[in-house]
Order: structure tokens, then C-alpha cells, then sequence
């Protein structure tokens, strides 16, 4: 995000746009008359994250898959309407995929070059990073780290494929692959251009200063200064960071473990990343022009690159009372696992024993939500056709038992290191993992409610059922009725 934040700042300084023009004047399709934030949303808005959207469900979709959401503006703007809005405008931060994935588009309207090339011509190639790309070629590459997952019992388990978003919603927002010499350099030319200093690289980033300053606070209430500028977070130590990253998300914000407590003040830009099988944590210090970067190939069950970088802040600061990582991730990995098997038990505690209402055939075929472009398709399993499979997209390698669990719903919860070797998130909502059939009078399921994030969409995701395999042989079943 911070290097789409940089993008939009090149053009800013050529004067092509300034940070508070308004989105849909660059892209009109978007302006939406029953959704108000539409017309008045800006360029800082979107880079701030500060619209009031929940991207979650975009994030859940595409979850275990690679490249299954796509980015085409005709796509995008299928779902304005449908983006959940649960904060206030420009009152919170909220991280939201699709705001960078308009981003995107802006920098292709302007620039007139997708996203990927415009960024390699303009800050890739001229900041010396030639190792960092959004579309990497994997095929032949024996330069690529692979990615792992970290199962229950420590093991780094290789996931099986490269994940790739070039050309998906995330673009603008995951698919970059670098190194970290590269990141030093960005860091370097980062930091310089926040001071004004003066030279031939600093001179490609622009708009350093407005880019890095404070436009949304973080997760207040906070004395301390803990904001959102444009791709980046500050924080002011000692404080609380990693609010972009999976630790965050395993204690509140009261307990967050304090970085530099006990220590001088100073302000730390950061920015966390990371895919299926990879994290990253990049953080900068304006006052004393050093940086931190963290890169692995592994998505930990506590967060370590998040571990990694607060222990080299440390010890490049000589911070007095450093803190116990070891004991940290320990801790995160207890609650991260603890958290998950409390959804095994809810979903035991729920089930009511007993066969579905109706014959499994009656579930069987593909449901579509059209404005999310999202298929899940319901068939026998070939193992046993005494039970169901789902598969997300229809894709044989998102396939999951499908178990009855009352009445018309069903679920298909995993064990944690099956998530995990699936490269998917370990959602702790029961919920998540239940779907719930409405049927026909001929007993033939109309429709699939997915409850797939009840805090944005708490009336669940419709799926219609539109299978024309099956349709004439279930107009001679009800004929025959």
C-alpha cells in the first residue's frame, strides 16, 4: 500500500491530481446515488482508509485461493453498493482492500498504464529496486522464497503453490514480492525525502512529507500519537504498534504489549504486510534516519515478523528492559490456537443429531452471488455419497466435507493445521463456517445464506441457484410430483 501511496504521490507532484480531488471525478461510474460516501470520497480518503469500509468479506472470499477476485473496474463497481459500511465517514480507520484497489484504477486513469507498470517505471526501476515487482515470473525462478505455513506443533509446512495477485483486487495491495536490500533502498530514499535532503534518488518520491503525516487516528482513545498517514501507520514510542498485523487481533487494545516502554520518545513510521506463506514488517525512523526490515517466507501462528522487527528496534536503540519475544509469540501462540478450538467446541455444542430433512441430491449444484462474482458449487462426495462436498468456485483444490448439522444448515470446519496447509485464515466465528439452504416446495434448495462476517453482512450472503445441468431434470421431478 505504501508503494501505491508513493504512485499516487509522483502524480500529485506532477500536478495530473491533488490529494483531495474527488474519486469520482477521476472515476465517475463509481458515484452511486443510494450510496452517499460515493460522492463524497477524495483521494486522501481512500489512501487514509478512512471511508468507514469493511473490506473483510473481500478478504474472505478470496480466502485459500489465488487470484479469485477480480480487479476489472466493471467488477469493482458491481459492488460499491455492497461494500458494508459499518464506521463513520472520516470519523475511523478501517483497512479496506477495495480503497487501494480504486486507488489502482486512478493511477491506470491518469497515468494511462495498469498499475504494475506504471509502478516499475516510475519508482522501481529509477529507486535501483530491481528485485521487486508485482508480477513475478515463478515458472524457472530458483530466486523465490517459497512460502510456509506454521503448523500447531511448530512445523513450517511448505503451502504447494506461489501465491499470485497480479490482476486481482489485490494488486494494489499484497502482490508485491521484494527483497530486502530492495526495501533498504525504499526505506533510504523514504527517509531522505521526508527531510528534504537533497539528491538524484531522493528526487523519484515525492510528497514524502504529506504522505507520511497523520490523516486518521488509530484505535483511540491514545495520548500518544498512533495514526494512519497514507499506506503507512505512526507510532509514537513508547507505544503501541503491529496494528496491521495478525497479532494485533490477539489482545485488545488496553493489553497490547508497549514497545519502548521506559524509553526515549520517538516517532516510528511502519508498515506491515504480508500473503499465504509470507509476512513482512517495514518500519522507518524520521529523527535518526534508520530503518527496520523484516522479510519471511513463513505465516507464523503468532505473527514473528512482527516479533523480529520490535526486537531489532530494540537493540538498534539500546531500549534498557528489552522484552521477552520468546515469551511474547508463546503467549500469541496459546491464544491463537486456544481461540480456534473454542470454534470446534461451539459447533459440537450445537449440533443436533439426526439426517437432513431431505435427500442430499436435493442440495447439489452451483449457487452464484453475482455482484461478488463468487460461485460455490454443492456436490456428493465421490468417497461416499452419504455426504456433501463444497467447493469454493468450484475448484477442486477449495473442496471441504460438508457435515449436517440441524435442519438445512451445514458445516465444514476445519482442523487448525488443515487451515493452515490450505493457506486459509483460522476465522474464530462458528458461524463462518456454517451455511444454511432455503428450499422449494419440490424440497429443491433455492439458495445458500453464508453468515460469512456477521459484523459486516449480518444477514449473511445470499448464493442463488442457477445450475442449467441440472434445472430440466428438476422441472420433470416436480412435473412428476
Amino acid at each position: 500500500m505504501s508503494l501505491v501511496a508513493a504512485g499516487i504521490g509522483k502524480l500529485v507532484d506532477d500536478g495530473k491530481l491533488q490529494w483531495t480531488t474527488s474519486l469520482r471525478s477521476i472515476i465517475p461510474e463509481v458515484d452511486r446515488s443510494c450510496v452517499d460516501w460515493t460522492h463524497r470520497a477524495t483521494i486522501a480518503d481512500i489512501l487514509a482508509h478512512r471511508c468507514g469500509l469493511d473490506g473483510e468479506v473481500v478478504n474472505l472470499l478470496s480466502d485459500g485461493g489465488n487470484n479469485t477476485i477480480s480487479s476489472s473496474l466493471k467488477a469493482l463497481l458491481k459492488t460499491v453498493a455492497s461494500i458494508p459500511r459499518p464506521l463513520p465517514y472520516r470519523e475511523s480507520w478501517h483497512m479496506c482492500v477495495w480503497a487501494y484497489a480504486l486507488a489502482a484504477h486512478v493511477i491506470e486513469r491518469i497515468s494511462g498504464q495498469p498499475i504494475h507498470q506504471y509502478l516499475h517505471e516510475e519508482l522501481f526501476q529509477p529507486l535501483g529496486m530491481n528485485s521487486t515487482t508485482l508480477r513475478p515470473l515463478f515458472e524457472g525462478n530458483d530466486n523465490m522464497a517459497d512460502p510456509h505455513y506454521s503448523l500447531s506443533n511448530g512445523e513450517a509446512y511448505p503451502l504447494g503453490f506461489q501465491p499470485s495477485f497480479g490482476g486481482s483486487a489485490f494488486e494494489a495491495s499484497r502482490a508485491a514480492y521484494s527483497t530486502v536490500n530492495d526495501l533498504l533502498r525504499l526505506a533510504k530514499a523514504t527517509l531522505a525525502a521526508s527531510q528534504n535532503i537533497e539528491g538524484s534518488v531522493n528526487a523519484v518520491l515525492k510528497q514524502i512529507p504529506q504522505i507520511l503525516s497523520n490523516h486518521v487516528a488509530m484505535e483511540n482513545p491514545s495520548l500518544l500519537e498512533r495514526s494512519y498517514g497514507f499506506g503507512w501507520a505512526r507510532a509514537q514510542l513508547p507505544g503501541v504498534v503491529g496494528l496491521l498485523g495478525g497479532n494485533s487481533k490477539l489482545w485488545e487494545i488496553s493489553e497490547q504489549p508497549v514497545l519502548g516502554a521506559g524509553n526515549q520518545s520517538r516517532l516510528m513510521v511502519y508498515h506491515q504486510g504480508g500473503g499465504p506463506g509470507y509476512s513482512s514488517f517495514l518500519a522507518i525512523f524520521p529523527e535518526t534516519q534508520s530503518a527496520v526490515v523484516v522479510l519471511m517466507n513463513t505465516s507464523a501462528v503468532s505473527d514473528a515478523a512482527d516479533w523480529i522487527a520490535r526486537s531489532l528496534v530494540e537493540g538498534l536503540f539500546g531500549f534498557a528492559n528489552p522484552t521477552d519475544y520468546t515469551k511474547l509469540a508463546e503467549e500469541g501462540r496459546r491464544r491463537r490456537l486456544d481461540r480456534f478450538n473454542k470454534v470446534h467446541d461451539k459447533l459440537a455444542e450445537e449440533r443436533v443429531q439426526g439426517a437432513s430433512l431431505v435427500p442430499l441430491e436435493c442440495y447439489i449444484g452451483k449457487y452464484f452471488n453475482e455482484k461478488y462474482d463468487f460461485m460455490l458449487e454443492i456436490a456428493l462426495n465421490p468417497t461416499s455419497e452419504s455426504s456433501l462436498m463444497i467447493y469454493f468456485q468450484g475448484r477442486q483444490t477449495q473442496s471441504y466435507n460438508l457435515r449436517h448439522h440441524h435442519d438445512h444448515v451445514f458445516e465444514w470446519s476445519l482442523s487448525f493445521d488443515e487451515i493452515q496447509k490450505a493457506g486459509r485464515y483460522d476465522v474464530a466465528d462458528p458461524s463462518y463456517y456454517k451455511i444454511r439452504f432455503e428450499v422449494y416446495p419440490d424440497n429443491r434448495a433455492s439458495r445458500i445464506i453464508w453468515n460469512i462476517h456477521g459484523a459486516s453482512v449480518p444477514d449473511g450472503l445470499s448464493f442463488e441457484w442457477k445450475d442449467e445441468r441440472l434445472e430440466e431434470g428438476w422441472r420433470a421431478v416436480h412435473a412428476g410430483m
